[in-house]
């Protein structure tokens, strides 16, 4: 396993790094690591977005944001090809302060979330995470934004390459595959559901037609990436100006999904509208008195109004100007909380609880006829969330004012296919809906063939929809969220069935084989993997430790420990699940013993099985007390996976200590 511990390059171009002036008031990266502490000694930094900075004290202070993503940048063309290292210190009134990445893809403008994290308004918090930049990638930059448009301070920010460093400063990208002669998976799907993918505006005036060739070739549905969420509809510069006028109905702009609307209503291609009502990407200006995010929340009543006529002037703009092309709306994106109850947001602050049954009444009084209306979520497979939505959805369903369940599904290889299925034929039978599977992508699992066996999950994951299908449960779609994986939000984790240079992977190979019949082709390079039940045991003396962050979280050791002079301490992470993960994938299918010492200030410390759509709880460690406690237990570790990873967390997100690890067979 590789050791978490950063080791970043040992002989960086004589002594780590060095920075010469270049032109455009930026300084320029010649080695690998920027370290911006805005003292004045050097500017690595410019605005993005329609945002004011102002830099004194040691400290940037970005003001006047209009959007949620305006903020600050750092331009990292030398990190092409690398894995980078993040960390970033902020403070703000924002509900969370988030890291990006934005890169140029053979013409298309990619975007993912490097780490993000609750922060405070009164003091300084770090925000740390890793990310794997494209090698084919162009212009990469590192950016700071938020889920809101209040003011962001950054104290500091640290980017650098960790292990070795890949210099293409000065290598081209691959070339492009043709892929207009590969197998059509709308085509070999016809009899059972559309294939569709998200796609971004870039893609359709790209220099490169063979993306679109890709489109053309093997989907039959589009769903755009960004460009019909609030954020890029709601004409912000028009309406600000102007809030008497636009009180009810704020001002709306579709320059940006015009060019996918136009290339479906000339391709014949049908759409899914993503998204009406999402409590992201939507600023915070529309829900308060006179749009002044300054002032007071606006009344029910009147965001009750704006919520109609905005559903209302989208929906029937679109039909307007391009009847027929979206059969679909997301009407109401992510409401269903992950912990049970619904989602805290400005909609539900303003309009109260059933502001997603109003949405529905609201799209169906407004539809045009024949336009199905879904509700969309992540993590609806898991039996938790399931209830929650199943609770919220009822009466919309009951009222006939809904057609279907979007399932998200960013999933990996861990999760079950038959326990998927069995909730798509729950929603199905309780709701009375049809389903669509709305933004698959499956993440290649860390293994020694994480390719291959990428492919052969998809193989079976696709089988069983089919089997699905075949006996009665109503799937009508299954969408890919993006067409590569250097496209992808989720691009570190390679979860989609092209390479970068649109090459097909085994994933696309395994989801043909499970409709045409054979195997997933073994590469040439596969590498036989032999038994390995080797012990982990960590105690944190070496003062190292073979895990990591699971999302947002961050790790460091420090004394105090249970047992000799150091343990681990989990901090930071917006939600309880952000905690120390460890991969076991070498114990699957095995009964392992594990033990271990814990402490926190949570009343709960949980040692959890990262399989999707469960997360079962090993054990959970009373930590009311305060004091170390010292647990150990048993777990038979399921079969059918390629990779299984178990990690830590509270039971709110409160720093734990971890000592003297150890799992092992029994």
């Amino acid at each position: 396993m590789r050791k978490k511990m950063r080791s970043v390059v040992a002989l960086i171009l004589a002594a780590a790094c060095f920075f010469t002036a270049c032109s455009g008031g930026l300084t320029k990266v010649t080695g690998t690591v920027i370290e911006e502490n805005f003292d004045g000694s050097t500017k690595y930094w410019r605005e993005n977005g329609d945002c004011k900075v102002t830099v004194s004290n040691g400290e940037a202070v970005i003001s006047d944001r209009k959007t949620s993503n305006a903020g600050i940048e750092f331009p990292c063309d030398a990190f092409r090809g690398n894995t980078i290292n993040v960390t970033v210190f902020a403070k703000s009134a924002n509900p969370t302060v988030r890291i990006s990445l934005r890169y140029e893809i053979y013409g298309n403008i990619s975007y993912v979330t490097i780490a993000e994290t609750s922060v405070l308004e009164t003091s300084y918090l770090p925000i740390i995470g890793d990310i794997t930049i494209p090698a084919n990638a162009s212009d990469p930059v590192v950016y700071i934004e938020a889920t809101d448009v209040m003011d962001i301070s950054v104290k500091s920010v640290k980017i650098e390459v960790t292990g070795d460093y890949n210099d293409l400063t000065s290598t081209p990208v691959d070339a492009l595959q043709d892929p207009s002669g590969y197998e059509s998976l709308k085509d070999l799907y016809s009899d059972y559901f559309m294939v569709g993918s998200a796609i971004p505006a870039t893609v359709i005036d790209n220099p490169n037609p063979e993306f679109l060739q890709l489109v053309d070739v093997e989907f039959n549905s589009v769903t755009p990436e960004n460009e019909l969420k609030p954020e890029n509809v709601l004409d912000a510069e028009t309406t600000l100006a102007d809030p008497a006028t636009y009180n009810e109905c704020p001002a709306l702009d579709f320059t940006a999904a015009k060019p996918i609307l136009d290339y479906c209503q000339e391709n014949g291609l049908k759409m899914r509208g993503h998204t009406l009502i999402w409590y992201s990407q939507t600023p915070s200006w529309l829900f308060f008195e006179n749009y002044d995010v300054n002032g007071t929340l606006a009344s029910r009543d009147l965001m009750l109004t704006r919520m109609e006529n905005y559903i209302d002037s989208v929906m029937n703009w679109c039909e307007e100007n391009y009847p027929g092309v979206i059969y679909a709306w997301d009407v109401v994106n992510e409401a269903a909380g992950d912990n049970g109850g619904m989602r805290d947001c400005y909609w539900k602050m303003t309009v109260g609880d059933d502001y997603v049954e109003k949405a529905f009444e609201f799209a169906r009084l407004h539809a045009p006829d024949g336009v199905q209306l879904f509700y969309n979520d992540y993590n609806s497979y898991s039996p938790n969330k399931q209830q929650v939505i199943i609770d919220m959805l009822t009466p919309i369903a009951e009222a006939g004012n809904i057609d279907g369940m979007g399932m998200q599904s960013h999933i990996s290889s861990g999760l079950q296919p038959d326990s998927y299925i069995e909730a798509m034929n729950r929603y199905a039978d309780e709701l009375g809906v049809v389903i669509h599977i709305t933004e698959l992508d499956v993440s290649a699992p860390p293994s020694a063939n994480p390719y291959y066996d990428q492919g052969v999950y998809m193989k079976s994951l696709f089988e069983a929809l089919i089997d699905a299908v075949d006996n009665g449960t109503p799937l009508e779609c299954v969408t890919f969220w993006g067409l590569t994986d250097d496209m992808s939000w989720k691009s570190s984790e390679l979860p989609l069935l092209f390479y970068g240079n649109l090459a097909p992977k085994p994933a696309f190979e395994g989801v043909v084989c499970a409709i045409k019949g054979g195997d997933v082709t073994k590469p040439e390079d596969y590498v036989e993997v032999a038994d390995d039940f080797t012990p982990i045991s960590e105690d944190y003396e070496d003062q190292e430790f073979i895990g990591g962050p699971r999302y947002s979280s961050t790790q460091a050791i420090v004394g105090n420990a249970y047992d000799g002079d150091y343990c681990l301490e989990n901090s930071g992470g917006s939600a309880e699940y952000d905690g120390y993960s460890i991969d076991v994938s070498r114990f699957i299918g095995q009964s392992i013993h594990f033990s271990f010492a814990v402490k926190s200030n949570a009343d709960m410390v949980c040692f959890t099985a990262d399989i999707d759509g469960s997360w079962p709880h090993l054990c959970e460690v009373d930590t009311s007390g305060g004091d170390w406690v010292f647990y150990e237990g048993d777990y038979q570790v399921p079969s059918g996976m390629t990779n299984l990873s178990v990690y830590f967390e509270s039971s709110d997100t409160s720093s734990f200590y971890l000592d003297d690890l150890t799992i092992e067979v029994n």
